[in-house]
């Protein structure tokens, strides 16, 4: 069974950062280009703030400001830069495989005007399940209650995958909550889920959230069998370890292995060369105040930004 869960918290985020942007438009005297991004609690918005943060220590001198939006993530970035609507994204490196492919979201219709920028950091398979649930493995997820993201989003796809993979049908076996992301630690700890899938990176604030709740809550580990199939299946999966450094409240003593793809900063074929140069110059040269801005950048290197992009390099890039 699946159930659609809409708060009066998504709308009221919605128009407060609607609000806040259009506020910001008109804050600035200096001509403006996006980057498409992800709900302002995720490591998108981050990841989005800090790349615009390095370039706008240059602004004057390029004159040019870069503004972080947030967004519905990867599916509507890469729709929005591929028409035009945003001059940047971000996106899991899988759902750009499937644009570039024409397959899942854009089946028969491949999206071949998608650039890369830069590699950033990995966003994990991630399946976050209350102690007392009795959930230590993905198919003990039978009988139970899971929130797996809102329908259309990239969350909500891999799940579907997942459970495919191992052999639970989704309307029969448990019963599916297709909420937004950010609602699912309050879900979870008023007892409306059981569990819930996140790809993300870590540390994020969603597991913090979950974690000071009157619930004990922790991270199940996939089947070993699953992390292997995956990360040998196609080239934007790889096996990694979740850090639990950073979730002191959890039940997890140990990394946690999962899945994983490489969160990526694309563009329009069309994006201005000198733009995407200045971006990915500022990047590199304060590399290391770049890694400062968020605790998922901190295992970047220079190799991870250029590497495993999905989409070809835009020429702005390769310099």
């Amino acid at each position: 069974m699946i159930l659609v869960v809409r708060s009066l918290s998504s709308f009221l985020i919605a128009f407060l950062v609607a609000a806040t942007l259009s506020t910001n438009l008109f804050a600035f005297d200096e001509p403006m280009l996006s980057i498409k991004t992800g709900n302002v609690t995720g490591v998108y918005y981050a990841a989005g703030s800090a790349v615009a943060k390095m370039h706008n220590r240059k602004r004057k001198e390029y004159k040019l400001r870069l503004i972080t939006e947030a967004s519905e993530g990867s599916i509507s970035n890469i729709d929005d830069v591929a028409n035009g609507l945003a001059a940047f994204g971000i996106a899991q490196a899988n759902a750009l495989y499937f644009a570039k492919k024409g397959e899942a979201y854009w089946q028969g219709t491949p999206l071949n005007n998608l650039r890369s920028v830069l590699g950033l950091y990995t966003e994990d398979f991630t399946l976050v399940a209350a102690v007392d649930a009795n959930i230590n493995s993905l198919v003990d997820l039978k009988g139970k209650t899971l929130s797996i993201g809102e329908l259309g989003a990239t969350d909500n796809m891999q799940a579907k995958g997942v459970l495919e993979h191992i052999g639970l049908d989704a309307d029969k076996d448990l019963t599916i909550v297709e909420s937004p992301t950010y609602e699912a630690s309050e879900l979870l700890q008023n007892g409306r889920i059981d569990a819930y899938f996140y790809t993300v990176g870590h540390p994020n604030l969603s597991i913090v959230e979950a974690s000071h709740g009157n619930r004990k809550i922790m991270i199940v580990a996939p089947e070993r069998e699953l992390v292997d199939s995956f990360d040998s299946q196609r080239e934007y999966f790889v096996a990694t370890d979740i850090p639990i450094d950073y979730y002191s409240r959890i039940a997890n003593t140990e990394p946690v292995r999962t899945i994983s793809v490489k969160a990526i900063l694309f563009s329009n074929a069309d994006t201005d060369e000198e733009v995407v140069y200045h971006m990915v110059k500022e990047v590199f040269e304060n590399f290391d105040l770049f890694k400062k801005q968020h605790p998922a950048f901190a295992r970047l290197t220079p190799e991870k930004l250029t590497t495993g992009l999905i989409v070809p390099l835009h020429p702005g890039a390769e310099r």
